[in-house]
């Protein structure tokens, strides 16, 4: 009898030791994750808690329209960049911030609070420094797991996108670009001087254009008589990208903010002369070409 009691003693013990360790390998009901992307030199990092759909209604139902959330679960899903970026157009600085959501049936509004250390239902007060990011829905197919992603990532940007169910929120991510590298007086000498552009038809640009290349501060300056982008400054710097190619570096109030990568200006180079320019989009489709006429 003895012998059996201790057998059974020690077969509780092996039970509740087995019990003990298969509670704490269980997966918790919101896993947390981390997912980071750099695009030219900036790192943009998100940790959040993963909620699962499990057949529930999620918007409109069990996160209703209309109220502030954390597109994660637990603590406050924080997003950190280290250097300032533009998201959907609207200045973000560096630092680490708290996300927020306002989900509604048209555009939903994201926020960042400057605390990031907030459990998920406190919710942050409104403040003059929170930052605020409207965002257009998509229908996409169903996504069990709340999922933060960069499903694109070009020279300068990035696409943003937070997925829950059928619900997913793209937000268009523009990094600052480096320093352009700068040209030697001799290479930029090769390009400078003037181009009679035909354009090909395109709204907002005229059919004929006078493209004029100059120095400025020892780098390779452009100009058009009309914008590359509305809101543009008609110059910019000729960025290289290769041999006789070159991307524009667009400025807002007198600032580098973005160098366009969907456009590539390209030369003939005949000796140490160019004589002709042509712009080309990114998948090859030529918007104007013209011989050089002056410098």
């Amino acid at each position: 009898m003895l012998k059996r009691a201790r057998f059974a003693l020690v077969v509780a013990v092996l039970l509740c030791f087995g019990g003990i360790r298969e509670t704490s390998a269980q997966i918790r009901g919101s896993e947390q994750a981390v997912v980071a992307q750099t695009v030219d030199g900036t790192t943009m990092t998100l940790v959040y808690s993963r909620p699962v759909a499990r057949g529930r209604a999620l918007f409109g139902k069990l996160v209703p329209w209309g109220v502030v959330w954390t597109p994660g679960a637990n603590w406050a899903t924080t997003f950190e960049v280290d250097r300032d970026i533009r998201l959907n157009g609207v200045d973000v600085p560096s630092g680490r911030y708290s996300v927020w959501m306002i989900p509604r049936q048209g555009k939903w509004t994201v926020t960042f609070d400057r605390n990031p250390k907030i459990f998920h239902f406190q919710k942050p007060d409104s403040s003059a420094d929170q930052i605020h990011v409207a965002a257009t829905p998509e229908q996409g197919a169903h996504v069990e797991m709340l999922t933060w992603s960069f499903p694109a990532v070009t020279g300068d940007g990035a696409i943003l996108r937070m997925q829950w169910g059928t619900a997913s929120v793209p937000m268009h991510v523009v990094v600052q670009p480096t320093k352009p590298v700068q040209l030697t007086a001799e290479d930029r000498a090769i390009y400078v001087g003037a181009y009679d552009m035909r354009m090909i038809e395109r709204a907002g640009w005229p059919t004929t254009a006078r493209f004029e290349i100059f120095e400025k501060d020892g780098l390779l300056r452009g100009r058009l008589p009309f914008p590359i982008h509305p809101g543009d400054e008609l110059e910019f710097d000729l960025v290289p990208a290769g041999a006789h190619r070159f991307n524009a570096g667009l400025y807002r109030e007198d600032r580098l903010f973005n160098v366009e990568m969907g456009g590539t200006f390209e030369f003939d180079v005949t000796g140490q002369r160019a004589t002709a320019a042509r712009l080309r989009g990114i998948e090859g489709t030529t918007f104007g070409e013209g011989a050089r006429t002056g410098g």
